[in-house]
């Protein structure tokens, strides 16, 4: 049994954001087999009071402020260092002495570091070389920032993710540098990041679904009802929601006015439209997203931006619905276009493609049926866990014998 330590931008448990179903489910792979320490950012919304299980996988757990939410001065000294320096303010929003100073006297005693998502690189400096350091890349980042600014309204916030890109391009491709090896979701991210550090082992740990927790349900859904999961703080989410009400919803409605949208996740910034505001209901955070997932005909997923692979998809995917999706919205995934999903990259397309499944169950329940197959046949973490410890047992190895041939 090894060491690992691993880092966390925020508390992985209770897994309410995409990201976090990914970052909870490695670290159960890994602590099924090794001794892990967490040692984690604590966001201000996290639910310390809620993380039994999460501890309960754990050697130890250690928490830490995010401090540029905590002050004004902090989030002052971050927007600074993110304007006028060479790192991007992604990452400087997590600078933390204290993490720092943890995060050396606790790798020193580790057999390999697991960096949870890019911003966290930053402190790699903290690592013996002689320590192997594994990053967990959730999205290509700097692609991320570039489609944002594309479609971001607001001239000066449009100025600032431009100003952003190059920068967050240079940390990213930095940070694949350092690392020993890099776990991308997808092929396509891999190959993305793969450009950036050429020299590099990339791994594709794709993202993964809980077959025993996600069932189809016996039940049909309501026949004139949509639903999408996502939470809009997330930029892809809010865009993706707030194109779908302005301009795919309202066609729907043109020709089935019955139709209901319901939005499962918090909806703070989101804007709905008058014209289609009495056939949207905004769900909220729900401790439960099946039951709501499963009373609707058909999951849409309408984004426009985005990298890594869509847990939310692949929920839906387990729970055999019927999913409308854009080809951004379902990228890496193996879905098959009129097999398994519909996809339609613009609005008119789109409001055809989901009027089609309400006028045919019978193939919206043939489309969710082989959805489930494939979540079945590629997406369980059971088999995705089982591989990364296969992974990580090699890295482990190879760190082993790095250490053992610098002792000789």
């Amino acid at each position: 049994m090894s060491r690992v330590l691993a880092l966390t931008s925020r508390l992985p448990y209770p897994p309410r954001e995409g990201h976090q179903l990914r970052s909870w489910h490695l670290l159960k792979a890994l602590a099924s087999r090794h001794d892990v320490t967490l040692m984690s950012f604590q966001r201000n919304d996290d639910a310390i009071t809620e993380a039994g299980p999460l501890r309960e996988i754990l050697h130890r757990l250690e928490t830490f402020p995010i401090p540029s939410e905590r002050s004004s001065v902090a989030l002052g000294h971050a927007l600074a260092r993110g304007t006028l320096t060479r790192a991007p303010f992604l990452a400087a929003k997590y600078d933390s002495t204290a993490f720092r100073r943890a995060l050396r006297q606790l790798s020193r005693h580790a057999d390999l570091v697991h960096f949870d998502m890019l911003p966290l690189m930053a402190h790699a400096d903290c690592v013996p070389a002689s320590i192997p350091l594994v990053m967990n890349a959730h999205n290509v980042e700097h692609q991320l920032l570039a489609k944002r600014a594309l479609i971001e309204p607001g001239a000066l916030a449009r100025a600032f993710l431009t100003r952003q890109q190059p920068r967050l391009r240079r940390f990213e491709q930095a940070a694949c540098q350092r690392a020993d090896a890099v776990l991308a979701c997808s092929e396509a991210d891999a190959v993305s990041l793969r450009a950036l550090a050429p020299g590099v082992p990339f791994h594709v740990v794709p993202n993964g679904v809980d077959l025993a927790a996600n069932r189809p349900s016996t039940q049909a859904g309501d026949r004139n009802r949509l639903v999408f999961v996502g939470q809009m703080g997330w930029f892809p989410n809010r865009d993706g929601v707030e194109w779908f009400l302005d301009e795919i919803f309202p066609r729907i409605l043109a020709v089935r006015p019955a139709t209901e949208f319901v939005l499962v996740g918090k909806s703070d910034g989101l804007h709905v439209p008058e014209r289609v505001a009495a056939s949207v209901r905004l769900a909220g955070f729900v401790p439960d997203l099946r039951p709501v997932v499963q009373d609707a005909a058909v999951y849409v997923v309408p984004l426009r931006a985005g990298s890594g692979t869509r847990l939310k998809v692949l929920e839906a995917m387990a729970l055999g619905k019927a999913i409308v999706t854009t080809t951004i919205g379902s990228e890496g995934i193996a879905l098959q276009h009129g097999d398994e999903v519909l996809f339609a990259d613009d609005p008119q397309a789109f409001a055809d493609a989901v009027l089609s499944l309400f006028d045919a169950p019978l193939r919206a329940a043939r489309l969710g049926t082989a959805a489930r197959a494939c979540a079945e046949d590629r997406y369980g973490w059971d088999a995705i866990g089982k591989d990364l410890l296969e992974l990580y047992d090699d890295l482990l190895r190879a760190g082993m014998l790095a250490r053992v041939g610098a002792l000789a």
